[in-house]
């Protein structure tokens, strides 16, 4: 049973820089009320009876997301000042005033840690450079996939030019009506290149160093491997899967379709291997004894690849067992709560065995709304604090949560939850709680 660490949470509000009073009513409750008043009279008219009323009510609600999107990026931006503000009258560096933040705007908005630092990116630049992108934002005239991409596409141009583009690209309401999220790139791309021709190019040179693999898990036991690469290699792969693909579907007695050949043909190229024989490598398999043995309903997790009903988990081990170059490590879990076993050290570090168990417990970041794959194994207690490297003192963290945690004002602890289930509870710097579960396999 989980329970729980040492460390004594307050329940006082979050403690307040010297000298901070409360920020008085002005221009955030004024555009609150605005905000307000649009939803009110949005979602207090009759519910519409014909096609043309539900799709009027659509625009309207689309206005209205954009004005919410307009307020956040507002107070994105203020938390930021805040925060900085009070850091730096501590004494803390500009780099440590600022760690943490991105973690704090997720979790208020309940989105990752890797959204919340492209959105506080966003307030900040579109604060400092674009008035006329927040214009059209809180018009209800862009989307918020089309700020990120305006931002993501002037992110290179010093701040005069971003004025520049901003005013050329979003001054006139018209100039990106109807535009698509690739035609705006383009077309920023476009102003970007004319302001400054040299760093539009540098910047394209850059970016093959960002080059890397990732794998997400899709619904109905897929996944999708993604490469990004430059579009020359990029082009040249899809090319010769094609030029595979046209020599094979479509002719004779074959069965698959075009893009079937292409996925097992991009499989056989990457492993050496059919694209129907099973996996070449090692991967962790999360289940109970009663799902793999004994043939119960249930659900089992594939490391990197999601949740997989028994059937399929119980086929997977069988196919592994029968290939000499593949095996499953299977990881086994209490039947009644689904809480992985856990296994206690001495270290500070956390044995390799221990580790993996964790990492199965946890699938992925445990920050709530951060599904970012695991990278760190960290101490809920800290070690220096007197916190044990255990299973129930261990929790698996994302590169950027793990360091966002240490800045001035986080807490975490573990606490008992009523499932058994390993819990951590985490206290911003705010004084906000959010609380992390970890998964019944």
């Amino acid at each position: 049973m989980n329970t729980g660490t040492n460390r004594e949470f307050p329940d006082s509000p979050a403690e307040q820089p010297a000298g901070t009073a409360p920020r008085a009513a002005g221009p955030e409750s004024e555009r609150d009320a605005a905000v307000d008043a649009a939803r009110t009279a949005l979602l207090s008219s009759p519910a519409p009876e014909t096609d043309r009323g539900i799709a009027v009510r659509l625009g309207g609600l689309a206005r209205l997301a954009a004005l919410v999107f307009a307020e956040q990026l507002r107070s994105a931006r203020d938390l930021v000042h805040e925060r900085i503000s009070a850091r730096r009258a501590r004494g803390l560096g500009q780099k440590a005033a600022r760690r943490g933040i991105a973690r704090e705007v997720g979790l208020a908005l309940h989105i990752s840690h890797h959204h919340a630092k492209k959105l506080v990116h966003a307030a900040e630049v579109i604060s400092a450079d674009m008035p006329h992108t927040l214009a059209r934002v809180t018009a209800g005239d862009l989307s918020q996939a089309a700020v990120h991409a305006l931002v993501a596409t002037l992110d290179h141009l010093d701040s005069a030019e971003r004025r520049i583009a901003d005013q050329r690209l979003c001054a006139d309401p018209a100039t990106l009506a109807g535009l698509g999220l690739r035609r705006l790139a383009d077309k920023a791309e476009a102003v970007a290149y004319e302001l400054d021709a040299e760093k539009t190019l540098e910047r394209a040179g850059k970016a093959a160093a960002d080059r890397h693999v990732s794998i997400r898990p899709c619904p109905d036991t897929m996944a999708r491997v993604s490469i990004l690469l430059p579009v020359a290699q990029a082009v040249g792969i899809y090319a010769a899967l094609t030029r595979a693909a046209d020599g094979v579907a479509g002719h004779g007695t074959e069965p698959r379709g075009r893009g079937q050949v292409m996925a097992d043909e991009a499989y056989a190229r990457i492993t050496g291997r059919a694209g129907t024989s099973g996996p070449s490598v090692a991967v962790n398999l999360t289940v109970s004894d009663a799902v793999l043995l004994g043939g119960a309903n249930g659900t089992a997790h594939l490391e990197d690849g999601g949740v997989l009903p028994g059937e399929i988990a119980r086929r997977l081990v069988a196919e592994a067992t029968a290939d000499e170059l593949a095996w499953v490590r299977r990881l086994y879990v209490t039947p009644a709560t689904g809480a992985v076993v856990g296994m206690d050290a001495k270290s500070r570090t956390f044995p390799a065995g221990l580790a993996r168990l964790i990492r199965a417990r946890d699938r992925y970041c445990r920050t709530p709304y951060c599904d970012a794959p695991i990278a760190d194994i960290d101490h809920v207690q800290p070690w220096a604090e007197g916190g044990p490297t255990t299973a129930e003192n261990g929790q698996g963290l994302c590169k950027a949560c793990n360091l966002a945690k240490q800045a001035h004002g986080w807490h975490d602890r573990t606490v008992v939850d009523p499932s058994g289930r390993h819990t951590v509870e985490t206290r911003t710097p705010a004084g906000t709680v959010h609380r992390s579960t970890a998964a019944a396999a």
